[in-house]
């Protein structure tokens, strides 16, 4: 009889350093395992910096990551890995570039949040429109006022980026028989030219990715073509809007309001002047925070990783 001897199988390290995948990685362990896929944990706040990634990242063969700096240094360290997956769409954070160079795969999960952002936006929006959160502070200070809103109808709307959060916006605004103008990179139906959108907006949406032309596509000459009754909204990231600019065009009222999900620097500084105006609402990068999107993006950022690894030929 012929002993056959017992076929190895391939195993893989990763690293994973998403809070919301994090908490919920006792549901993967299981499937991971019987992947032949191991990992590692990293808490982080916010991000991973690189700092922290110089030290670890050449253990891994891949990582499932948030907004982590995966730079240069980072890959050039990274001597195992074959893989990131990404929570999430947003990929401005790792250079794509040099991981091309070094052949290393990217994945990650377009339009994972679009209603979610989207529904955020409106949210910001009807919250300066209709002043909610001045009236809500009025209230709690004894007051009973009666300030004047907006309506939307026959507003003129701006979206910046007419990707998939771009038309959900557009989409979930139709009823309000509201007039729309769109600036995209890409060639549209119906396009206009930023200064043009600027100018005649009423409430502008920021839905555009963030890129080397994009980063500070809207600094102080932009703002002043706008209306001075006009609003911002800003759920894509926090660059594409000088921040600087933006506090200070509010506190002149170059504009009316702003409502920010995203800034520059993220947690936002304490010491930031959007904190003084009463003219902006501030939320914390949290428009993709909904239960149904952080299931589905944990399932899909894990089977990115598993299926790579089944796939992958050394």
């Amino acid at each position: 009889m012929i002993k056959r001897k017992a076929k190895k199988y391939k195993s893989y390290k990763i690293l994973i350093t998403w809070r919301l995948l994090i908490q919920d990685i006792g549901s993967y362990k299981n499937i991971l395992k019987k992947n032949n896929i191991y990992f590692d944990i990293l808490n982080t706040k916010q991000y991973t910096e690189e700092e922290k990634l110089l030290k670890i990242i050449h253990k891994y063969d891949g990582i499932i990551c948030g907004d982590d700096e995966i730079t240069k240094k980072v890959i050039n360290k990274a001597k195992y890995l074959k893989v990131i997956s990404k929570w999430g769409t947003g990929i401005d954070s790792i250079d794509r570039e040099y991981l091309k160079l070094k052949n290393i795969t990217l994945i990650n999960s377009p339009g994972a949040f679009t209603k979610s952002v989207a529904q955020h936006a409106l949210a910001l929006m009807f919250c300066l429109n209709r002043n909610i959160v001045a009236n809500h502070n009025d209230i709690k200070d004894g007051l009973w006022t009666k300030r004047i809103c907006s309506n939307l109808e026959e507003k003129k709307i701006g979206i910046i980026g007419y990707g998939k959060i771009g038309r959900e916006i557009h989409k979930n605004l139709k009823p309000f028989n509201s007039k729309f103008l769109i600036n995209d990179v890409k060639k549209i139906k119906g396009k206009v030219n930023l200064s043009f959108l600027l100018k005649n907006s009423d409430i502008i949406f920021v839905s555009c990715d963030l890129n080397k032309k994009s980063k500070n596509l809207i600094d102080y000459k932009k703002m002043i073509l706008m209306k001075k009754t006009s609003k911002i909204i800003n759920i894509s990231r926090g660059a594409i809007i000088n921040n600087q600019d933006l506090a200070k065009c509010l506190k002149k009222k170059i504009i009316s309001g702003a409502g920010l999900d995203v800034f520059d620097k993220e947690p936002i500084d304490k010491k930031s002047k959007f904190l003084e105006l009463d003219n902006c609402i501030l939320t914390s990068h949290n428009a993709f925070n909904s239960e149904n999107s952080i299931k589905k993006i944990n399932k899909k950022s894990v089977g990115n990783i598993i299926n790579f690894f089944k796939n992958f030929k050394k």
